[in-house]
């Protein structure tokens, strides 16, 4: 049980880091972006409700 709560402090961590990097992006010249970074929260998220699923699925066999 004690991994579920490491997996959801590591999804609302990504969640606040995404929203500061959406909130350093510089409208008037996109160019200049951490793209990068939105990236790979939105990567970290994805993978984070994956494992999510699957230990739930694991706890109901």
């Amino acid at each position: 049980m004690k991994r579920i709560y490491v997996i959801y402090f590591v999804l609302i961590a990504s969640i606040i880091l995404m929203i500061l990097n959406i909130a350093e992006l510089d409208f008037d010249n996109l160019k200049k972006g951490p793209f990068t970074g939105i990236i790979s929260n939105i990567l970290l998220i994805a993978a984070m409700l994956l494992s999510i699923r699957d230990i739930k699925k694991k706890e109901n066999n």
